[in-house]
């Protein structure tokens, strides 16, 4: 068959899309008009521009007045662009664009940040913002009034560039000065914040991995803060310790980058989060950051208002928190698992910043929000003074009641202080401990996170070292000490909570559950098949909780004769405990009856949704089905799914009824779906396996639904799906299925139409072969 009728006969919706989306973009001249993406290049290049624009080659923003662009520009070396459409009357058209052309540059493991400044933003030796500056005091060591203490920001266009030499960002954000005492720093931090008004209103990339946010509006390009010159990874590091979902601790997601200023290698850095009201709205959901009260140190006011901390910490101060009652309306005002997990991770790290240097916020707009922490700059942790820091008692210095103004005043250990007269709070933050020490803590974890750390930065440190005149030995002698730190620490750790709190000798313990759950240890971390295994401690009892994986059920206990899912165990006893929770499957009678049909993580228009088919024969009332992606789960209400029939539910209802008018309104999911792909189930009202599956689109551009290609299919064998471009048919069967009807039917117009040729051709052939 000849291709341009293959083509003709594939399903029009999908495929005239994708295929008039091509050209669209391709006639149209989609992004900046540049003919080559900034990036890096083996060798010279020759680059186009829109006829007309203003261009610069040296950082500066262009003018009316600069370079105009008539003939194509040869690129021989490692260069910075910036070019601007005008009007007759010198007026700016459009966006300002640019890109670094990063030209035979050695090879790198690192995500790029190529950023392009007014050079005379920063080197200008009177006004410059990396110069001190004829305002710096020289006689104070912080030289208050240098330029770098700055607040201000100046446009800059910034390329990010992948390791796989994809350009995933490339856009004018603001760019501004970033950091405290490490502003000192001659390699300095800055900030990045995309702007709409720039073309780019947040980097929608997944910098930080699967595991991170898909998108943030705000960077820090971090120098390494107190860690510059020595290890280069320790906030880093430490923060990524915390792996275990039983945490609940926000701290900033990071990566390390390399950087180039204006096509110069400036070094290597950590790409961060930025933490901000917009860091926690994104993180928590929350619809206005305005909403948010965000403090730091004592009582200062970063966003919102200080009323509502003001008279917790009064509270605190006025009351005994060993007691029940003003223990509970403590923990109705703030967060306590919340604070107590920031204290045990402060107190692991030997951070010795951590009193005063401090963030916490709230959400105003909501009466149940209580106060919680984020873990923030732990730099000084890890022995960066003092190689023998593991030994420091760390919870005596958390605890001070008489501390020096910095870095342990009375203000800051005062939470702590009060919190752990309470019994509960008491043995929460004991046994957490060990729960940390026996899992994200422990020697070997740590260890290998370390040298993946290293790892990262190995290739890249020679250039860095190079860079700003660092020692290569100075560097492995830091990473050496942290090496000792992770191996000795827990080993000191344990004997100052020992101490500290009377706690007895220790006491075995092994715990682990069968397939299908999983069991609590403390209300924190949780022990699967491959179990965890301990010491804890004789005078604390621990709290154990079998826990059932949705579609199965607890079943009972070995090692304990208790028949309840939840223990109180008492350690008294020095025998070791050997203990596993075991579970059987819970399957409903509808299991792989009511399926889902077709996915949209990726509708500019619509937001996401997801849909449900009802496959089997009767009508069925879902009251308290529970829809989950393993993170999020909406108990649906009553309604009746009919015979046959669809249920759509929708990140954002309004935007798909208008972007779908005339379908019913679909059922509010709270929660998105991520365009990677993830898990997603179907559940009973007791938990009871209805549906699940793994869905993983292939990477499409734009608008895209994740549909299987027939309702009567296995929905848990990927074969049997399919991702295409467009709308989707939300409530309505999917296209692959109507193509299936319509190719059956064009197929036997077509081999009726192909055999009336072939006869007819025959018939031909005969006529002129039986003429004389």
């Amino acid at each position: 068959m000849l291709p341009v009728l293959s083509f003709l006969r594939r399903n029009f919706r999908y495929g005239a899309l994708l295929f008039w989306g091509a050209v669209a973009g391709a006639v149209l001249g989609q992004g900046s008009g540049a003919s080559l993406a900034a990036g890096f290049y083996p060798g010279p290049q020759t680059l186009t521009l829109p006829a007309g624009v203003r261009y610069t080659l040296d950082g500066s923003t262009p003018t009316a007045n600069s370079l105009s662009y008539t003939e194509a520009l040869r690129l021989e070396r490692t260069t910075v662009l910036r070019f601007q459409a005008f009007d007759s009357a010198g007026r700016p058209q459009g966006p300002p664009h640019g890109g670094t052309y990063l030209i035979g540059e050695p090879p790198t493991r690192l995500l790029t940040v190529a950023v392009i400044i007014d050079p005379w933003r920063l080197f200008d030796p009177v006004h410059g913002w990396f110069v001190a500056g004829p305002g710096a005091d020289p006689g104070d060591w912080k030289q208050p009034g240098a330029n770098w203490w700055t607040r201000k920001q100046h446009p800059a266009h910034v390329d990010l560039i992948e390791t796989d030499g994809r350009n995933v960002f490339s856009a004018t954000t603001d760019w501004r000065m970033f950091g405290g005492m490490s502003r000192l720093h001659a390699q300095k931090s800055f900030s990045l914040s995309a702007r709409k008004a720039y073309g780019a209103k947040r980097f929608r990339h997944p910098l930080f991995g699967p595991e991170g946010p898909e998108d943030c509006q705000f960077l820090v390009v971090r120098n390494g803060g107190s860690d510059w010159q020595r290890a280069y990874l320790r906030d880093a590091l430490l923060t990524g310790l915390l792996r275990d979902p039983s945490w609940d601790l926000d701290h900033q997601a990071a990566r390390p980058v390399q950087v180039y200023l204006n096509g110069k290698y400036w070094g290597i850095y950590h790409l961060r989060e930025k933490i901000n009201p917009q860091f926690i709205a994104d993180r928590h959901d929350i619809a206005d950051k305005d909403d948010i009260d965000l403090l730091e140190h004592e009582e200062t006011v970063k966003h919102g208002q200080l009323g509502s901390y003001q008279r917790l910490i009064d509270f605190v101060a006025a009351n005994d928190l060993s007691q029940p009652g003003p223990y509970r309306r403590v923990q109705e005002l703030m967060d306590v698992d919340n604070y107590q997990r920031l204290q045990i991770a402060q107190t692991y790290f030997d951070n010795r910043d951590a009193g005063g240097n401090i963030r916490y916020w709230r959400n105003r707009s909501d009466p149940a929000s209580r106060w919680r922490w984020i873990l923030y700059d732990v730099d000084q942790g890890f022995g960066l003074h003092d190689g023998e820091a593991y030994r420091r008692n760390t919870l005596a210095f958390f605890t001070e009641a008489n501390g020096p103004a910095w870095p342990n005043p009375p203000w800051s250990t005062l939470l702590q202080r009060k919190l752990l007269t309470n019994p509960h709070y008491r043995c929460g933050f004991v046994n957490r401990s060990l729960d940390y020490l026996h899992t994200d803590f422990a020697p070997a974890t740590v260890l290998a996170a370390i040298e993946k750390r290293v790892a990262e930065l190995e290739q890249d440190m020679p250039r860095q070292l190079a860079r700003w005149k660092g020692s290569e030995q100075h560097w492995r002698i830091h990473l050496d000490r942290l090496r000792t730190f992770a191996r000795e620490r827990p080993t000191y750790l344990r004997e100052h909570l020992r101490t500290h709190f009377a706690a007895g000798e220790d006491r075995e313990v092994y715990v682990a559950a069968g397939p299908g759950g999983r069991v609590v240890l403390n209300h924190n971390v949780a022990a699967g098949e491959e179990g965890i295994r301990g010491r804890y401690f004789a005078h604390f009892p621990i709290h154990l909780r079998a826990v059932a994986e949705k579609g199965y059920v607890f079943q009972g206990w070995e090692g304990l004769e208790a028949t309840d899912p939840t223990v109180e165990l008492d350690l008294a006893d020095a025998r070791p405990r050997r203990i596993r929770a075991n579970f059987e499957p819970l399957r409903h009678a509808l299991a792989e009856r009511i399926v889902f049909t077709e996915i949209c993580p990726a509708s500019a228009a619509a937001g996401d949704w997801l849909e449900i088919h009802n496959r089997s024969a009767q009508t069925v009332n879902l009251r308290d089905w529970q829809i989950t992606d393993g993170t999020h789960e909406l108990r649906l209400p009553a309604l009746d799914l009919r015979a046959g029939g669809y249920l759509v539910l929708s990140e954002d209802p309004v935007r798909f009824a208008a972007a779908y008018p005339g379908l019913p309104t679909p059922l509010a999911l709270p929660f998105g779906l991520r365009k990677s792909g993830e898990t997603l189930g179907i559940y009973g009202p007791l938990g009871a396996f209805v549906n699940s599956i793994d869905f993983a689109p292939e990477p499409t551009p734009g608008d895209f639904v994740y549909a299987l290609t027939d309702p009567g299919l296995d929905n848990t064998d990927p074969r049997y799906w399919a991702t295409a471009a467009g709308p989707g048919t939300p409530g309505q069967p999917n296209p692959r299925e109507l193509e299936s009807a319509v190719l059956t039917s064009s197929d036997f117009y077509w081999r009726i139409g192909f055999g009336l040729l072939v006869l007819l051709a025959v018939v031909a052939l005969r006529v002129v072969t039986s003429r004389p």
